[in-house]
């Protein structure tokens, strides 16, 4: 769930001109925040008043508001509780102040969806503690374990020993519980055997490799779109464009239906589809 917009209320008053001055500094002449200034600062300066004795109910709306936008990207769910204990406190103040309970309703149900999000992360950070006691590291540790001296290995020269533990990452299952948030890493270890093979073993090795590699993602995509670019680089010059088209056709699909027309889109990525173009273009005769 997605936080609610700026109540109209707190928007109508901010634009109104009629804030007290230490909130109204918080603001520009067009109602937005000022630079440097979260709501985070709203919520503080809001419970200073209350405090005191001296809020309105829309300025405790607002208030809860901010309390509620700062924990948009919060991750530590201890935190979260108690600002979300600040935002309930401001939401009850704003409704004793006649705020009506229409425009605290959407701000009420994203304050439960918060409690929940911090019991469930809660629970995770146990559930993690407990596998890093048994496996001495999170499952993410574990990949990371094995790509970082396999990088270091093939780079020394002992290519055996690298491939081996790329291998052992990519053939880690998507779908198992431990390993299902790890895609990405196992897709590193795809996209090295697939580097591996283009360089050393020739175009039909690589062949086998990525049919291996799109039968073990299944239904998820391989390569990731985190992955596509730099793995067309390192095939370039190998002898599979066939290869390198469907990574770029796939590429470009994807973004079409994310809206995005404009791709490739950095001046690398540009680089390397001219690249990849010119290849595509020779090994099919056209022009």
């Amino acid at each position: 769930m997605d936080l609610p917009s700026v109540p109209a209320s707190v928007t109508a008053v901010i634009a109104s001109g009629e804030l007290p001055p230490e909130f109204a500094a918080f603001f520009t002449a067009s109602g937005e925040l000022a630079d440097e200034t979260g709501w985070g600062h709203v919520a503080s300066a809001v419970e200073e008043h209350l405090a005191a004795g001296d809020v309105r109910g829309v300025l405790a709306l607002a208030g809860a508001y901010g309390h509620l936008d700062e924990l948009e990207d919060c991750v530590d769910p201890d935190e979260m509780d108690e600002r979300n204990d600040r935002a309930v406190e401001l939401l009850q103040a704003a409704e004793a102040g006649g705020v009506d309970e229409d425009e605290t309703a959407e701000l009420w149900w994203y304050s439960n969806h918060l409690r929940a999000s911090a019991d469930g992360m809660r629970e995770y950070i146990e559930e993690m503690e407990a596998y890093v006691a048994k496996h001495g590291a999170t499952p993410r540790g574990r990949l990371e374990a094995k790509l970082g001296p396999a990088n270091d290995l093939y780079a020394a020269g002992d290519r055996a020993a690298a491939v081996a533990l790329f291998r052992e990452v990519a053939e880690t299952s998507l779908w198992d519980s431990d390993f299902s948030g790890c895609s990405d890493l196992i897709g590193v270890g795809w996209c090295r055997l697939l580097h591996d093979a283009a360089h050393t073993d020739g175009p039909e090795a690589a062949r086998k490799t990525w049919q291996e590699a799109r039968t073990h993602f299944r239904a998820a995509r391989f390569p990731q779109e985190v992955h596509a670019w730099p793995l067309v680089e390192m095939l370039l010059g190998t002898g599979v464009p066939d290869i390198i088209e469907v990574i770029i056709r796939g590429w470009i699909e994807a973004a079409e239906k994310a809206g995005e027309a404009d791709v490739p889109v950095t001046e690398e990525q540009h680089r390397i589809f001219e690249l990849a173009l010119a290849e595509i273009e020779a090994a099919t005769g056209t022009a």
